[in-house]
C-alpha cells in the first residue's frame, strides 16, 4: 500500500470533498480517499501495482480541481 497527501485547490464545500472522494474511489487500486476543503488536502491510500500518483492527479484534474506540485 502507498499513501499520498496532495494539496488540491478549488474545493469550496463538503460537496467538493465528496466529489473528489467518489472519483478517486472509482479508480482501480484506491482503497481510501479523503478530501478536506478546509485544509485543501486529499489523502489517498492505494495499491501502487494497480494505479499511480500521476493517474490520481489526472482524475482530480478531470473532476475540475487543481493539484499542486
Amino acid at each position: 500500500m502507498e499513501q499520498s497527501l496532495l494539496n488540491v485547490s478549488g474545493m469550496s464545500c463538503s460537496g467538493c470533498e465528496q466529489r473528489i472522494a467518489k472519483v478517486l474511489k472509482q479508480l482501480d487500486g484506491v482503497f481510501k480517499a479523503e478530501a478536506n476543503y478546509g485544509s485543501g488536502e486529499v489523502r489517498i491510500i492505494f495499491d501502487i501495482s494497480k494505479t499511480s500518483e500521476p493517474s490520481i492527479r489526472d482524475a482530480i484534474a478531470q473532476a475540475g480541481y487543481e493539484v499542486s506540485q
